[in-house]
């Protein structure tokens, strides 16, 4: 693409060069850069793009972006912009062609949930024969072929090259995650997305939004002008009290969901038990009962949410009972590991105060003895949640190990020391067991028939950060090779 053409079409920029300099790729990272490439120097949470501007030139980049006021460069086109991050959602629109508006995407935002609910409405997609692309924390996905995913949301040209290859293989429809995060650095502005759903807000992120209100505003973009978005329909969970507040707010079509009777989608009947779970909703287009392979409350919720979006895309009820019952479950999220044992095993991704609380009340509505509670908190991360989630863990548990999550730079024991005064406020008699492994195995020790262990924090994640290491660890993989080697060992006392 002719790099004269592209920058015509956005506003408010200063640019020297070659008009008819041909760019063959864009990247914000100068380790990638690659000849032909616009370089564009975005600040990250430690690093800044402008330091390695003269390493993109070296690389290749035959055009460089940056908010500083750039000496003329022979080898490169250089160009001011206020907005880095702007720029760089705007510049890799135009350069993959609006790819976001080839597709009938679905934007689901929120602190719990998100996750779930696109994948349910990817097994909806694919149940009904439609062609579709889904985005989040565990996987990119395309037409049912898996990508890695380093972030929630990824960066936009990232997101831009997604989803032009998702439409150039065929893709009609898609649904991503949209993270606080991504909303506040612009990695989704100007996308456009059919429906927009908000799932809730509860304390989390709070080391990068600092208060509720910050956050709720970064949620608030996705839904308002300032995005650039272009929402046809929002569909809002107005159970929870911020949900209650945007949809007030929100100036497009919206589809309230909810236990609240008054909300367009509302559940009449829910019953979890400890594998599955049924649910009847009430809908504008009629009444609909699953039975889900998914459990616990929050799962009701996910399926409101995905019954909202499908339905604001013109998709029967049929289609819909359909795709959500075809989902069997969503790695590392309430998941149960069965290895022969006579009590529950459940991995779940719950981070947050709200996320744990709302796992350990869906385990304590299930048939069980004791609840035996791992979890911990992460490293670089909001600390004003470790003694919250302590608390909540004492209280709503019969045993409790603390241990270590992902404590990246931090020293794990001042993290558990952060969570000890939470724990000592709660009934429940508690272990602190820095080594994860050794957490999960001294639960699964403890626990008899008909207990339920919960292993709280990392879900589906197949690695453990320590400092600058990034070691493999899958809570999931672990637990049931515990279970097998209790069992073996137990078989081998009969003898």
């Amino acid at each position: 693409m002719l790099l004269s053409k592209a920058l015509a079409q956005i506003a408010g920029i200063e640019w020297e060069g070659n008009p008819a300099e041909d760019i063959r790729g864009i990247s914000y990272d100068s380790r990638s850069v690659e000849h032909g490439d616009l370089f564009v120097a975005i600040k990250g949470e430690k690093i800044d793009g402008a330091n390695f501007i003269a390493q993109a030139i070296r690389n290749g980049a035959v055009a460089v972006a940056s908010e500083q006021k750039l000496v003329p460069d022979p080898q490169a086109a250089v160009i001011f912009v206020p907005d880095a991050r702007k720029f760089l959602a705007e510049i890799s629109r135009i350069f993959f062609e609006e790819p976001a508006g080839k597709l009938k995407l679905v934007g689901i935002t929120g602190t719990k949930g998100k996750t779930t609910t696109t994948y349910l409405m990817d097994s909806i997609y694919s149940n009904a024969g439609i062609h579709s692309c889904l985005g989040g924390t565990i996987e990119m996905r395309i037409k049912g072929h898996s990508f890695h995913s380093s972030h929630t949301t990824p960066e936009s040209s990232d997101l831009m090259k997604f989803l032009n290859q998702a439409a150039a293989e065929g893709c009609t429809h898609g649904a991503l995650e949209v993270s606080s995060h991504s909303l506040v650095l612009k990695r989704v502005y100007g996308a456009k997305f059919t429906v927009g759903v908000f799932m809730n807000l509860t304390h989390d992120h709070l080391d990068f939004h600092k208060d509720m209100e910050t956050y709720f505003r970064a949620k608030q973009l996705f839904f308002s002008p300032e995005g650039c978005n272009n929402i046809e329909t929002a569909v809002i969970n107005v159970d929870d009290p911020y949900g209650r507040r945007l949809a007030d707010t929100v100036h497009t079509p919206t589809l309230r969901f909810g236990f609240d009777k008054t909300a367009d989608i509302h559940a009449l009947e829910f019953q979890s038990r400890a594998d599955n779970s049924d649910l009847e909703l009430e809908t504008p287009a009629g009444k609909l009962r699953f039975h889900l392979h998914l459990i616990g409350r929050p799962n009701a919720y996910n399926t409101m949410a995905a019954t909202g979006a499908a339905l604001s895309l013109g998709m029967d009820l049929e289609s819909i009972r359909t795709g959500i019952e075809a989902l069997k479950g969503v790695p590392g999220r309430m998941e149960l590991v069965h290895a022969g044992q006579d009590y529950m095993v459940i991995v779940d991704y719950a981070h947050s105060p709200d996320s744990l609380d709302n796992l350990l009340m869906t385990v304590s509505q299930l048939p069980h003895r004791k609840v035996i509670a791992v979890f911990g908190c992460g490293g670089d991360r909001d600390r004003a949640k470790r003694p919250i989630m302590g608390e909540i863990a004492a209280r709503m548990s019969d045993i409790v190990i603390a241990t270590s999550d992902n404590p990246r730079s931090e020293d794990p024991l001042a993290i558990l020391s952060e969570i000890e005064p939470g724990l000592r406020n709660g009934p429940a008699p508690y272990k602190i067991i820095p080594d994860r492994r050794q957490a999960i195995e001294s639960a699964i020790r403890m626990a008899g028939a008909g207990d339920a262990v919960v292993i709280a924090g990392k879900g589906h994640e197949d690695y453990q950060i320590l400092g600058n290491q990034v070691i493999p660890f899958d809570d999931r993989k672990l637990a049931a090779e515990l279970i097998l080697r209790r069992i073996a060992l137990e078989k081998e006392k009969v003898r």
